[in-house]
This record gives structure tokens, sequence and C-alpha cells, in this order.
């Protein structure tokens, strides 16, 4: 007996046929994403989101079409992206099953939302910043990867905005900082800048990975290392990046105001490696 589908009021006999080609990902959170940033009509950190997304396919066990390779993937975002852009690639199961799905063969959809500049801004006026008291993130294998499940990451945002402040730190199940509600965190300490380990359960960001290798390239001391939020208290400085924002420095974090000279500096190079000329 087919299937019937009350959408929204509507009494269906199926679904609609792109909600049915992705129910998977809609029933089950079967998806993995990349949020990618078109600076100037180009993608200069495509190669990285590719080796992200490989990594976190393989390990879900999705299966590609052959010819849907990383140039394949980056003329998709390219055909709907403005010259300056927030992208979405989504690539979910498609086969049918419940839990347990039918087949691992993939299907994607790209999402483009322009941006007003072609440049990763400096924050000048910097973010106020706490610690979630609402949410805690697991840490397994899978806590690395982007997936649709981000209901505590909706839950932290929403606490961010009821204490008014522009982002929350999220700790993990064993009470330390994890990451903030779409970003990785750093801080200095001197002269060494620190970031939270993978094994902590952040996201394995792409601009995290970036701004470590620019400071070793710098001449700074990088250390990854597990941090109690009381402890990130006496940080010299804290910044948050990702990819559509670029580094955002901390002005305010548990009512101590913090400087930004060294984030600043390192915001400069960065950008300099990224963004076209």
């Amino acid at each position: 007996m087919a299937e019937r589908v009350n959408w929204g009021g509507r009494v269906l006999e199926h679904l609609p046929e792109a909600w049915a080609s992705a129910r998977r990902a809609f029933f089950y959170g079967d998806l993995l994403f990349e949020t990618v940033r078109v600076f100037g009509g180009q993608l200069p950190l495509w190669p990285r989101h590719w080796a992200r997304l490989q990594g976190g396919l393989a390990q879900l066990g999705f299966e590609l079409r052959t010819d849907w390779d990383a140039a394949f993937f980056e003329k998709q975002v390219l055909l709907v992206a403005p010259p300056n852009a927030r992208v979405r690639l989504a690539i979910w199961r498609e086969a049918g099953g419940y839990f347990a799905p039918d087949g691992d063969t993939a299907q994607f959809a790209v999402i483009a939302e322009p941006l007003s500049s072609g440049i990763w801004e400096w924050l000048a006026e910097g973010l106020r910043l706490e610690v979630s008291t609402s949410v805690r993130l697991p840490v397994d294998a899978y806590s690395n990867l982007k997936t649709l499940n981000a209901a505590r990451y909706v839950a932290a945002a929403r606490e961010a905005r009821s204490r008014q402040v522009d982002d929350v730190l999220i700790c993990n199940a064993f009470g330390r900082v994890c990451e903030a509600t779409s970003s990785n965190v750093f801080w200095w300490e001197g002269d060494r800048l620190c970031t939270v380990p993978l094994s902590e359960g952040c996201v394995a960001g792409v601009s995290r990975a970036l701004v470590l290798e620019t400071a070793a390239i710098m001449g700074y001391d990088v250390l990854e290392k597990a941090i109690h939020s009381e402890e990130l208290e006496v940080a010299d400085e804290i910044f948050l990046t990702n990819v559509v924002r670029g580094i955002q420095p901390v002005r305010i974090f548990a009512g101590r105001l913090l400087c930004s000279e060294r984030t600043r500096l390192l915001f400069e190079r960065v950008c300099q490696q990224v963004m076209p000329a």
C-alpha cells in the first residue's frame, strides 16, 4: 500500500518529488554538508572542503558516482553561486529503508546565498561570549562531521539570544570546552596559540586547520589542548573561526574585556593566503 502524506494540511498520495528523493536525510539526518565561501567567483578553500567531505562520506559509507569528483562538485557550486556567496553543498543517501538503508547511493543539492562582501571583514567591535549552561555535546567518532544533527546547536544559539550575547561556548559531555554554535574556538597564552583538539568532539573546521597552519608559518608555537571554561577566563585573547566569517575576535568573555593584537595580525596573514588579490 502506498504511503499517504499530510503536507502542511494538504493530503497527498506521495511526497513531492524533491522531498521523496531526500527522505532519508529528512527522516534520519542521513546527510553530510559543507558550507563553502565564494570569494570573487573563486573557491580558494575548496580542496580543503573536498578532503573533509571525502573523509566523512567514506566514514558513513556513502557511494558517489565515479564522475562526481572534486572538479565536478566545484563546477556545481559555481553554477548557482553569485560572485560572493555562502553555499551549502548537501549530500545524502538516496536509497529507501528505515534505519538500515536499502543501499548507499548518494544524491546532492547546492544552495547559494549571496553575500554583500567579497572579503573576510575584521570585526572591530568584537564578540560578546559566554558559556552555555543548557547544552552538552557528545564525543564519539562522528562528532567531527558536519551532519544534520544540529538540535543542540540550535538550542545553544537560542540560549545566546536569550542572554543577549553574540555566541556561547558549548562544553562536551566531560564538561570541557568544545566549540561555539557554528565556530571553532582559539585562544592565546602569551605567544602560544591554542585550540581544542578534535578528540574533544568539535567539528573538524576547514578554517580551523588553515589558522593552525598559518600560525605555524608565522613562527608561533601552536598547541591543541583540552580546557575547562574556568581556565579560559584568564586567556589573553580569544577568537572564533568559520569559513563564512573567517576570524572573529572576542571582546568580552565572562565579564572580562579582552584585547586582540595577536589575533589581528593572524587575521591579516590568513586573509592574504585565502582571498583573491
